[in-house]
């Protein structure tokens, strides 16, 4: 996938765990890896990390692979991610539950979830 580092789905399950949860459905997990295998990249590095994290995010909270914990996961998941590969998330604690419902309530679709997060990524 170029210079875009991935996570992988153990460092998910992980984050999950962290929290106090496990995985329910392993096929969803699964899915979602083969997801992010596939993406298109553009080689622009924003554009791709706020793909990729839009993705994490939107399709955890949308596919429910964990037991509990779906939307904080994701969101921790997608803030890991944009990390890991040098930007930072500009957008509050309070932005981020919002996203999350939207998400889970399906009021955001996931082209525009994307264009959020790239317009809010910052190069750390």
């Amino acid at each position: 996938m170029g210079s875009v580092v991935l996570l992988s789905l153990e460092e998910i399950a992980e984050i999950n765990s962290s929290l106090g949860y496990s995985v329910l459905n392993k096929g969803s997990l699964d899915f979602l890896g083969s997801k992010l295998k596939s993406v298109r990249l553009t080689g622009d590095e924003l554009k791709d990390v706020g793909k990729v994290a839009s993705i994490l995010w939107y399709e955890i909270i949308r596919n429910h692979p964990f037991c509990d914990g779906n939307k904080r996961t994701a969101a921790e998941s997608a803030l890991y991610f944009t990390k890991i590969n040098g930007f930072s998330l500009n957008i509050p604690p309070n932005g981020i539950i919002y996203l999350s419902l939207k998400i889970a309530n399906n009021d955001i679709t996931l082209e525009n979830l994307t264009k959020e997060v790239q317009k809010r990524l910052e190069k750390i």
